[in-house]
């Protein structure tokens, strides 16, 4: 197969219909794949949704209508676009992250190169993925004569082929620099244990993006990009459609834990204890407990209605009304607390033995109690 052979003229070049179908090519895996792990609704993933059942993914593009492989091209052009542009975005908002984090020296200058690099990249393959022809519905109607293609609507197998393995390689290579400028941090001794753990979050969702990608890398080199034994994208393009779904995916997963983090963090802190508090317990018995009758400003209610009686100390242990209580209340423990929980990091329970009943009824059941408990 030399470097002039067309795309159009590998069709049925080799007999490769007696292939066992691949598991990845069956409708029912791919649209499950699809939803599974494309929630985050993009372009791609509607458009593999779409592919099985109106452009014919996972079978043989020999077998399928001219109307079906028209609408494949179609298909594929706006996945495959919106990929190579997800990609991109998803390696400048790391590094963007990355530039929050690292505010001077050697560290920030390698973010700003990167970026630099990863922008470049982004423009010109991202360029190539969206006009791969001219005009661009040559891209999926090969009828027009008067075009002009190159890349990924290259009409030859060399440029084809180049194309991808070229975004393959550079793809896998820019994710191995931007995966790599966090790792002093991980091993720096100021690092504090939470941060270890968002960054040890962090590069293993890499690790396994990057794995995809050298699956998704190891598949195009397979079959050529969909051209090798021949031009079959309809039967050899699923699994480099779903690999790749699956690498945006975890990428975008990854580049949201820099933003989550903190957050996630913080609830942390609800699931395990880390403070110590004090517990304090004080008896207040009835010699200094009184119940004075209130309207509209009772705290606690004996009756369990509205309320009618406040709770209140007084100093002197006898009689008791509003103006005994004065600065002598606030100085009470218990009230303090009350008043201002903040004061200090206490819990104090309170029991507190209170005789209730008018005088002819204490005097007549002297000794008769019950025991409230204030919390």
């Amino acid at each position: 197969m030399g470097d002039s052979a067309t795309l159009e003229s590998l069709i049925g070049a080799a007999d490769n219909l007696d292939e066992p179908e691949p598991v990845w090519n069956r409708a029912a895996m791919i649209i499950a794949l699809t939803i599974v792990f494309g929630l985050m609704g993009s372009i791609g993933t509607v458009c593999m949704c779409l592919s099985p059942g109106m452009a014919g993914l996972g079978r043989h593009y020999v077998l399928l209508t001219s109307g079906e492989q028209e609408m494949h091209l179609k298909l594929f052009y706006i996945a495959d676009g919106s990929f190579v542009s997800t990609v991109s975005l998803i390696k400048l908002s790391l590094l963007l992250q990355y530039l929050r984090i690292f505010d001077s020296g050697i560290r920030r200058h390698l973010c700003l190169a990167a970026f630099a690099v990863v922008a470049t990249w982004a423009v010109v393959t991202s360029f190539m993925a969206w006009f791969p022809c001219f005009p661009i519905h040559a891209y999926w109607n090969w009828s027009v004569s008067d075009k002009k293609c190159y890349g990924y609507g290259s009409e030859y197998v060399a440029g084809h082929y180049a194309t991808f393995l070229a975004h393959g390689i550079v793809n896998m290579i820019l994710d191995l620099v931007i995966l790599a400028l966090p790792l002093p941090l991980l091993f720096r001794p100021g690092t504090i244990r939470r941060t270890k753990l968002g960054l040890c979050g962090l590069l293993t969702l890499g690790v396994i993006a990057n794995v995809l990608a050298a699956l998704r890398l190891a598949e195009t080199i397979r079959h050529k990009a969909m051209t090798y034994p021949t031009f079959d994208p309809t039967w050899y393009g699923p699994s480099l459609c779903l690999l790749g779904m699956l690498e945006v995916n975890i990428a975008c997963i990854g580049a949201s834990v820099p933003v989550f983090w903190p957050v996630f963090r913080n609830k942390l802190d609800a699931i395990f204890v880390t403070h110590e508090i004090n517990v304090s317990v004080a008896d207040r018995s009835s010699d200094d407990m009184h119940l004075q009758p209130q309207r509209s400003e009772s705290l606690y209610s004996h009756d369990e209605s509205d309320g009618n009686a406040r709770l209140y100390r007084d100093r002197s242990g006898g009689g008791g009304g509003p103006g005994s209580r004065g600065a002598a209340h606030y100085n009470d423990t218990y009230v303090m607390d009350q008043v201002d929980p903040l004061r200090k990091k206490t819990i104090l329970t309170v029991n507190a033995v209170v005789t209730t009943g008018s005088g002819e009824d204490l005097r007549k059941n002297a000794g008769s109690s019950h025991t409230t408990a204030l919390s």
